[in-house]
């Protein structure tokens, strides 16, 4: 049972590392998995998810870093101000009971699949190779973007992607190294945090990691060389958040009711 346990948390990892890398939306399939298929706490869900998460980063920043799609120095900035709000989002998260948390998630849902059929794009007029931002726009929207990472992190990609393209003119590529680069800096802390309010499975964490990081690595060299690729994943991330959302609320029970 135990071996059969990490091989589902491995191969969901290899699914969910191939989505984030791609379209930010990973950690909902990993957090269902975690709560609905493997039957975690879903407080312990939320801790051990970021153990994948981490390990995605890992793997896949290098190679956005290597082909010119983060410049640390210039995006300093941004990933201070997502930190500073996910440090106040983890402490929120790390008080919050199992039943709770788990009820939040599954309405969080619906926002998920709001965001995966929002279809971010390039900017209008090109990317902009100055990012000039306006502050007194950012700062809140970076602020709350790491509140909500902190707190929950799933579909915390999605938001970061869609908004470095809107306020600064980032192209998709640039703004997901941005992203990662966010991830393992705030996900680093947030392992210690869970860890020492024992909120981690570490066997089910690293397998999930195990699987993420292997996902990451081959997507992040893919995407690179194929940038029109989160295209079609999109279109496979929905039909996921759907049966997700049936699963979560059994709507298939109440369809199975209804016609006997």
């Amino acid at each position: 049972m135990a071996f059969t346990l990490y091989l589902l948390a491995a191969l969901g990892g290899v699914f969910a590392g191939f989505i984030t890398t791609l379209a930010g939306l990973g950690s909902v399939l990993t957090l269902y998995i975690l709560i609905d298929v493997l039957g975690l706490d879903a407080d312990v869900a939320n801790g051990t998810n970021r153990i994948g998460i981490m390990a995605m980063c890992i793997t896949a920043l290098p190679s956005f870093h290597k082909k010119g799609h983060l410049q640390v120095k210039k995006s300093w900035p941004i990933i201070a101000t997502i930190f500073t709000g996910a440090m106040m989002g983890l402490a929120l998260a790390l008080n919050v009971d199992n039943k709770s948390f788990k009820i939040i998630f599954k309405y969080l849902l619906f926002v998920m699949l709001f965001m995966a059929l929002v279809n971010p794009s390039e900017p209008k007029n090109g990317a902009n190779e100055n990012h000039t931002l306006n502050w007194f726009i950012a700062l809140p929207v970076f602020l709350t973007i790491g509140f909500y990472a902190g707190f929950i992190q799933a579909g915390t990609g999605v938001f970061m992607v869609i908004s470095l393209a809107m306020i600064g003119r980032y192209s998709l590529l640039d703004a997901n190294g941005i992203k990662l680069a966010t991830f393992s800096l705030y996900s680093l802390v947030a392992i210690v945090l869970f860890a020492w309010t024992d909120k981690i499975d570490w066997g089910v964490g690293l397998a999930l990691a195990i699987g993420q990081g292997i996902g990451a690595y081959v997507t992040a060299r893919v995407a690179t060389s194929y940038p029109k690729a989160n295209v079609y994943v999109r279109y496979l991330l929905i039909i996921v958040i759907l049966l997700a959302i049936v699963r979560m609320f059994e709507l298939h029970n109440v369809v199975a009711n209804w016609i006997d």
